[in-house]
């Protein structure tokens, strides 16, 4: 719970951090000023919000889950599909030579 809310402070100290440098863009230059800050302010939030998604949409394989072979399936599912289709390649096989 401490994480939480320690990154929800720190949220909120960007956030004013971010409102004060507007205010303070505006009284030092006018208006360009403002629109470089925000568009600054902009591009960080869009790049923080694609690195949190891009990690929470493609969680991390590792190597022990593959029982150390490179083409081993990181799930039962896709272990099971590929023995079936082990299975069908060889019943193939199987049949194109005693057919030949």
């Amino acid at each position: 719970m401490k994480d939480a809310r320690d990154l929800q402070f720190w949220g909120m100290v960007a956030v004013v951090g971010a409102a004060l440098a507007v205010v303070a863009a505006y009284l030092a230059d006018g208006a360009a000023l403002v629109w470089v800050v925000a568009s600054v302010e902009a591009l960080l939030v869009m790049v923080h919000v694609a690195r949190r998604f891009r990690r929470a949409g493609h969680p991390p394989v590792h190597a022990e889950r593959h029982e150390g072979r490179a083409d081993a399936a990181h799930c039962e599912r896709c272990r099971r599909a590929r023995e079936l289709g082990a299975e069908a390649v060889a019943r193939r096989d199987q049949q194109a030579r005693q057919a030949g």
